[in-house]
């Protein structure tokens, strides 16, 4: 037997796993719960062996259509992508056991928050565009369920929004696909995959455009951004997996394959395919921190946040240098870290208060301690303070932009600065109203119940451990960053 074949373990665990809870219910919160995070961990495990020992390597599983076929393989980018993944999903599980205790259709959900863990591996590990391709799709119809899970008006059409926009963005990835398929080779190579003939091609151009717009409707480039704001009525922990581990990532991951492993930059450097993409990713940096200061729905805030940051990573990948690669790659890791920390505070915050708008945090510092130390902790990393991780990832894309030099990759430095300083705005403004109430002039009946001030505790340990430990994370990589960015470099 090839062993190579242990690759797919951790794309198909988690994927068995969620169809046998589908078909065997658990009742029991607590047995479900061990049970389901015994084989996160393992799969978790199996990730990490597998490209730790098989890196490097290939394994094809089926051929479909001459030399097209489902192959997977342990490339430097699939590991990064897979190592993010792989890191942040054993917590993200635990948090959510804490937040949906008292939620229904616990098993239905948590089947498909699993299936997801495995579908995400799957766009990771994959050796082609057209793997990739399937597990992208696969990911519309496993997140779907998620976000059509409370069951409300606003959650149904978010969930119909959501769909409509990924099967769309799918169907302009599905033009690039046939035209690559077209054209010979679908495989990902370093420095692309398209012979020096292609560049030809007519339609070489165009196709990009539109397949790489497809594939960034997931990392909610703008004008496909509405989806994720209307998301955000899902329960934290599939915000969260929306926003910063699974979804988002894998639109960004798609882009960048695109560009560096199946077209190469030496085709599209200079043309108008990259000045069109690149101006996109600007106007979204801008428009994304733009709405994020107007909106007062806390979720919300952040899901624009999350709209500019993912355009910091596009940014960087459509610079098309090495250092745009490195720089686009290094804004992953440190803005998934960020962003799930910011967000799981920001759930137990309302999961524990029901306050659900900025202008109604005024003092929870003080009485939910733990929780906004932590987001203060992500708040200041997503600005870019130095001796936090986000910094390091902004700095990079600052000197991939200085180093190319056209007057397009300025413009985007400037709009990095622009971001910068209102994302300072609308984060910060958050943790001042939490330590320093100034905006605390209701009446009192208001703010009162039974007589006595209204008093906030903190949550369960299940979802406190994860935001200390993404919070410490942050610090950590904010200091230590000298081996992760060694470790992405040599791509």
């Amino acid at each position: 037997m090839n062993t190579n074949y242990f690759i797919l373990l951790p794309v198909l665990l988690p994927i068995v796993m969620g169809i046998l809870l589908l078909l065997f219910p658990i009742r029991n919160d607590r047995t479900r719960n061990i049970i389901n995070f015994i084989f996160v961990l393992i799969n978790t495990a199996f990730a990490f062996v597998s490209m730790i020992t098989f890196y490097g390597e290939s394994i094809s599983v089926v051929e479909i259509y001459f030399n097209f076929g489902f192959a997977f393989k342990l490339d430097r980018a699939a590991c990064i992508f897979g190592t993010v993944v792989s890191a942040l999903w054993p917590f993200a599980s635990l948090y959510a056991y804490g937040y949906m205790q008292h939620e229904e259709r616990k098993n239905s959900f948590f089947a498909f928050f699993t299936m997801t863990y495995g579908v995400v591996l799957g766009i990771a590990f994959a050796s082609n565009l057209l793997t990739m391709y399937v597990f992208y799709e696969m990911l519309t119809l496993v997140t779907f369920p998620l976000v059509l899970h409370p069951m409300t008006k606003e959650a149904v059409k978010a969930a119909r929004t959501y769909l409509v926009y990924s099967l769309g963005g799918a169907a302009f990835g599905l033009i690039g696909l046939i035209f690559m398929m077209n054209i010979g080779s679908t495989e990902f190579v370093p420095g692309g995959s398209i012979g020096a003939d292609a560049s030809l091609s007519v339609f070489l151009l165009p196709a990009f455009v539109l397949a790489f717009c497809g594939f960034s409707v997931k990392s909610a480039m703008a004008p496909f951004s509405g989806w994720l704001i209307k998301a955000a009525v899902a329960p934290t922990p599939v915000t969260a997996l929306l926003h910063a581990v699974a979804v988002v990532n894998a639109g960004s991951f798609a882009c960048i394959r695109l560009i560096y492993y199946v077209y190469g930059t030496d085709i599209l450097y200079g043309t108008w395919a990259q000045f069109f993409v690149m101006a996109l990713t600007i106007i979204t940096i801008v428009f994304g921190s733009s709405f994020a200061i107007k909106e007062r729905h806390f979720k919300r805030r952040l899901a624009y946040s999350t709209i500019s940051n993912l355009s910091y990573i596009l940014f960087a990948a459509t610079i098309m240098t090495p250092l745009g690669l490195t720089a686009a790659f290094a804004h992953m890791i440190m803005h998934s870290l960020t962003k799930i920390c910011s967000f799981f505070c920001c759930g137990i915050v309302m999961e524990q208060t029901g306050k659900k708008y900025v202008n109604e945090l005024d003092g929870m510092g003080k009485q939910m301690k733990v929780t906004f130390v932590c987001f203060t902790i992500a708040s200041l990393s997503l600005i870019g303070i130095p001796m936090f991780c986000g910094f390091i990832s902004k700095w990079r894309i600052g000197v991939a932009a200085v180093s190319d030099k056209s007057p397009l990759t300025v413009a985007g430095l400037i709009a990095l600065l622009l971001s910068a300083l209102l994302t300072a705005i609308y984060m910060l403004s958050v943790v001042i109203r939490a330590y320093f109430p100034v905006a605390a002039k209701k009446n009192d009946e208001d703010r009162t119940k039974n007589g006595s001030a209204e008093v906030f505790h903190e949550h369960n340990i299940l979802m406190l451990l994860p935001i200390c430990i993404f919070a410490v994370g942050i610090i950590v990589l904010g200091v230590f960053w000298q081996p992760v960015y060694d470790f992405i470099s040599v791509l």
